[in-house]
């Protein structure tokens, strides 16, 4: 079962790449990133919003005090990336398209059902699965409005009006939809009603499917060639990443008593969620914002990459945990 959900997942995942890095080298540039982005805003308006919905409709929110904070860790570790991300676009000297593709991958990682969710559910079962839920309930309501706002006011030249930029999460479908189907997920939720099983099968397609269309988007714009360029910040991403986040990740779990509460496995999910690569949401941002795709892109394929060396070590200290 296990090595059927790990195929299927490497399929989805490096499938949907490929094609699109396939499909790239029979269309002209222009045209790729034309459609790409297309691809990216239909899917974000359509599937995304009902995905979200379905989702949070069903999660079991449990009324232990100390499990419920799970999301505001996440919360509080993406929104402190920022500050040392700031410190090294600075560093780097990078321009304003580059700064804001960086930070945003500073911020973001692929905590969700792809890897981080996927990741402890192999190795810690199916309540550990169920926890990831819980710390990814923040992501949604902060990428469509910090993580919009901050790749917004970098893929301008002068930067944009934090009040302007609030009143398009109402106005922006692009925003909004997602938002709402959030807020109509979580309605159903306290409701009582039953999600109907149809909907729950409907999921199942609609998840995989959203998941291989954006990767097939985002593959094509990407180029592997690239990399080469950004070394010095593809090292300071990975120190960032699997360095510092999840050291700072681990000082907030202990000091909230996570060790001490069901076995210390709300510990063992922080360390997971904060070991996680750059987020497919980052490229996402860079596409609609017109942020530097060639770093984003470098950081997503090479932070991604380490985490097949570094997986053992990872395995390791969960274990001393």
């Amino acid at each position: 079962m296990i090595k059927e959900k790990i195929i299927f997942s490497i399929i989805i995942l490096f499938g949907s790449l490929f094609l699109g890095i396939l499909f790239r080298r029979y269309k002209e540039e222009v045209y790729c990133q034309s459609f790409s982005k297309s691809m990216i805003i239909f899917l974000t308006k359509t599937a995304t919003p009902l995905i979200v919905c379905l989702s949070f409709w069903i999660i079991d929110i449990s009324d232990n005090v100390g499990i419920l904070t799970l999301p505001l860790v996440g919360l509080l570790l993406s929104t402190l990336a920022i500050l040392p991300a700031i410190f090294l676009v600075k560093f780097h000297h990078l321009n304003r398209p580059q700064a804001g593709s960086y930070i945003t991958c500073a911020m973001f990682s692929n905590i969700g059902y792809t890897l981080g969710g996927f990741l402890a559910f192999v190795l810690l079962g199916e309540v550990a699965f169920g926890l990831t839920v819980l710390y990814c309930l923040y992501f949604k309501p902060f990428y469509y409005t910090v993580g919009f706002y901050i790749a917004e006011h970098y893929g301008s030249e002068t930067g944009c009006n934090i009040t302007e930029s609030l009143k398009k999460i109402f106005t922006e479908g692009i925003r909004l939809l997602p938002l709402l189907g959030l807020i109509l997920g979580a309605i159903l939720n306290f409701s009582g009603i039953n999600r109907p099983f149809i909907l729950g099968q409907l999921n199942k397609i609609l998840i995989p499917a959203s998941t291989f269309g954006l990767l097939f988007a985002i593959g094509m714009t990407l180029k592997f060639r690239v990399l080469k360029q950004f070394k010095a910040q593809l090292f300071s991403m990975s120190v960032l990443k699997f360095i510092i986040m999840p050291g700072i990740a681990l000082v907030i779990a202990y000091l909230l008593g996570y060790d001490k509460l069901m076995g210390g496995l709300p510990l063992k999910i922080v360390f997971i969620e904060a070991t996680m690569p750059v987020a497919i949401a980052s490229l996402v941002l860079t596409n609609l914002f017109n942020l530097d795709k060639d770093l984003s892109n470098s950081c997503w394929i090479f932070s991604t990459l380490l985490i097949i060396p570094l997986l053992p070590l990872f395995v390791l200290i969960l274990n001393l945990l």
